[in-house]
């Protein structure tokens, strides 16, 4: 119960943040000029990490944890728990040469869009 308290908590933050309604919310509010349409946002705190036991660009082998990976995807969770549209392109490159994910959130219903922008943000 609580996990579920939590998520709806979490729905709600989403839906003050988007000017455009849920198509599941009973009060639609109208379409406003306070809020955004969609969110981008890094899809993850840092580059891929290498596989453990791999050499990195300077010769040395990784250690890397199993944690590691699960803090990556840190940034996915919140569009998740909300159940809105979201996807993650490639967005350039880092420091490292490894790609950058990039985000795109919407809200319910905007699929459409956030396919739309992902697109351009790709291109």
């Amino acid at each position: 119960m609580q996990a579920q308290r939590v998520r709806e908590l979490i729905k709600a933050d989403f839906e003050r943040i988007f000017c455009i309604g849920s198509a599941l919310s009973s009060n639609i509010p109208a379409n406003t000029d306070d809020g955004v349409h969609v969110l981008i946002h890094p899809s993850a705190i840092q580059t891929a990490p290498l596989l453990p036991g791999s050499d990195s660009a300077d010769g040395t082998t990784t250690k890397s944890s199993g944690l590691d990976a699960y803090v990556q995807d840190v940034m996915t969770v919140p569009a998740s728990l909300a159940g809105l549209p979201a996807l993650s392109v490639p967005g350039g490159r880092g420091t490292d040469g490894w790609p950058i994910g990039v985000s795109v959130v919407g809200q319910w219903g905007c699929d459409e869009l956030v396919l739309s922008l992902g697109e351009i943000i790709e291109g």
